[in-house]
């Protein structure tokens, strides 16, 4: 079975993130939850991607959100917490921050804020910091402690 786009997308900016701890999101009661969250000493952040094949030349980029999508990121950002979007396409990302989510983007800007797969992964370093527990597995055993 071949991977979406933005799932190969995800990964491939996964796959230069080191050190951080990450769950995929998917609940299939409750529509609109972000697809990462990230963790570490210095924070949460969660990110819902998007996918372009391509960067239309006229027309301007927006994120392709959900009413559902749109109200879970506004109603977390509203509580304090960090919230992105984030538009990958072939040759990187571009990161929409709470309250650009609904602003169309021109396609210069769109590529001069295009950030390299290793560089967004960067940036989520940046913002969260490392985590002892870099997957389920290695917290595992502190999680069983409290049982």
């Amino acid at each position: 079975m071949s991977s979406k786009p933005e799932n190969t997308f995800i990964r491939s900016v996964h796959t230069h993130l080191k050190g951080v701890y990450f769950e995929k999101m998917a609940n299939p009661w409750r529509a609109g939850t972000a697809d990462v969250w990230y963790s570490g000493k210095k924070g949460d952040l969660w990110i819902e991607y998007k996918y372009v094949p391509t960067i239309p030349k006229r027309t301007t980029i927006l994120p392709d959100l959900s009413p559902r999508q749109l109200k879970w990121l506004n109603d977390r950002d509203a509580e304090g917490r960090r919230v992105v979007v984030v538009v990958g396409h072939p040759k990187g990302g571009v990161v929409f921050q709470p309250g650009t989510f609904t602003t169309p983007m021109p396609p210069e800007e769109f590529v001069s804020k295009t950030l390299s797969r290793p560089d967004l992964a960067g940036w989520i370093l940046h913002l969260v910091g490392e985590s002892p527990c870099r997957s389920q597995r290695s917290c595992s055993s502190s999680f069983e402690s409290f049982q």
